[in-house]
């Protein structure tokens, strides 16, 4: 099977660390959605996002939640890092789902800034989504034991929670610093240590690529 996407992608990168810690042959094709590849990618998937996975049949899965429940059914159900049914599933994906709304309002953000003139900002949308991106990490850490949410296993819940973390301290630092979320940035600081973090660090501008500024 095929990954498409880019580890810059906090989605794609989730996607990617998950094949590698199932162990999934895969290759990669690096691409962003922005430039000439978007009409590409719209070929695929008709919203040209990424990740888009190509699985061994030619079949295109977009969505990388959708692809990652994929992923779970080609492993025993004991070695899952969401289980297939069951209360843990319910909270494995409630956790992954505040995750991700924290990490788009901050990219929300982002691309306010980066595609409007600075005089043209809607300060009230931005600072809305600042305090959504606040509480839903801050919600996060709280919920956080010693780096873990359910004793000591490792769940898709602390994959997403440390690839979005460190995402959003990439791109707004002195931000997340200022929530204080020592236990996210140890689970963090821990993941990235790991194989499969450590073969997915997120690369500098690519081909078609767009970079975005960092904000406070």
């Amino acid at each position: 099977m095929k990954l498409i996407g880019a580890y810059s992608s906090p989605y794609t990168r989730r996607v990617a660390i998950t094949l590698r810690h199932y162990g999934i042959a895969h290759d990669i094709k690096k691409v962003t959605p922005f430039g000439d590849t978007k009409a590409w990618l719209r070929r695929i998937n008709p919203v040209a996002k990424i990740p888009i996975l190509e699985l061994d049949d030619g079949e295109f899965v977009t969505e990388s939640q959708v692809i990652l429940d994929h992923l779970d059914t080609l492993v025993p159900e004991g070695l899952r890092l969401t289980p297939s049914t069951g209360p843990q599933r319910r909270k494995i994906q409630n956790l992954c789902g505040i995750a991700a709304a924290a990490v788009d309002k901050l990219v929300s953000v982002l691309y306010e800034f980066h595609f409007r003139p600075i005089d043209k900002v809607y300060k009230p949308w931005t600072k809305m989504c600042d305090e959504q991106t606040a509480d839903g990490f801050k919600w996060l850490n709280a919920r956080l034991s010693d780096r873990r949410f359910f004793g000591s296993q490792i769940t898709q819940a602390e994959i997403t929670a440390a690839v979005f973390w460190q995402f959003a301290v990439e791109k707004r630092a002195r931000f997340c610093e200022r929530m204080n979320c020592s236990q996210l940035q140890a689970l963090s600081e821990e993941l990235e240590q790991t194989e499969p973090f450590l073969a997915t660090t997120p690369e500098g501008p690519i081909r078609d690529g767009i970079t975005l500024g960092t904000r406070d």
